[in-house]
């Protein structure tokens, strides 16, 4: 028996939270949900996840918010930005808080599935080189 991947998705528009949700449920994810940063941040430390999907505008705690708090917090999770805001400078700050990636709103079933599938896969060894010094 395998064990399902756990995916974390913040997110405070309900219709696309339960979107997000239906299709990682669909595709065999285990999927908690969390309305806001605040909730996320607490639900990250009993559910654990694996991965994690973040609306960047979320009340009580935005997403930003959110990725700081669980890096000072040593909490590293691969996360996906998933947001309607298209700066660069936004994509700069996500991803130099921690995102793995980031993906703008409206977004296709496929394109979601796949950015989640590349944040759990698991990096590929690194060949050891030997580099031999002296006689």
């Amino acid at each position: 028996m395998s064990v399902r991947a756990k995916v974390l998705v913040a997110e405070d528009d309900n219709s696309v939270r339960d979107l997000i949700r239906t299709h990682l449920t669909l595709t065999g994810y285990e999927v908690g949900v969390a309305r806001n940063g605040a909730e996320a941040l607490n639900r990250a430390a009993s559910f654990q996840p694996d991965a994690m999907v973040v609306d960047i505008n979320m009340p009580e705690l935005d997403g930003f918010g959110l990725l700081e708090a669980l890096r000072a917090n040593g909490r590293l999770v691969p996360t996906l930005v998933l947001t309607a805001r298209h700066a660069s400078e936004d994509v700069r700050r996500a991803i130099s808080l921690g995102a793995k990636d980031y993906l703008t709103k409206p977004f296709s079933e496929g394109q979601l599935l796949a950015r989640v599938a590349r944040l759990l896969r698991a990096p590929a060894p690194v060949a050891a080189s030997a580099i031999l010094l002296g006689p």
